[in-house]
């Protein structure tokens, strides 16, 4: 399994344990290497029902530690928000570092 589905796989069992289900629309993935380091960016496209659990698990989704078999979450941040009939869509952006 490639890095960009175990990243998704975990950010949906994040928000459904924060009991916010969520829907990928999109996962933009790409490679980078380092002399010490690899792994991989992300831009996900997602969106979920609009109300105070997703609120609250965005505002915490940054600090949160995912589990990500095989690599270190080692950035994650909350992109664009919009708000429309109900329901909310956001852009997360997150760096991914392979374990040795």
């Amino acid at each position: 399994m490639r890095a960009a589905e175990r990243f998704e796989r975990a950010l949906c069992a994040s928000a459904t344990r924060a009991g916010v289900p969520i829907t990928i629309a999109s996962h933009a993935a790409r490679e980078w290497r380092s002399a010490t380091f690899n792994g991989a960016r992300h831009v996900v496209e997602a969106s979920g029902a609009r109300g105070d659990a997703l609120d609250a698990w965005l505002a915490t989704l940054e600090q949160a530690e995912l589990r990500v078999p095989g690599h270190v979450v080692a950035e994650l941040r909350i992109g664009a928000r919009d708000v429309a009939d109900g329901g909310a869509r956001f852009r997360l952006e997150g760096v991914t570092v392979a374990l040795a």
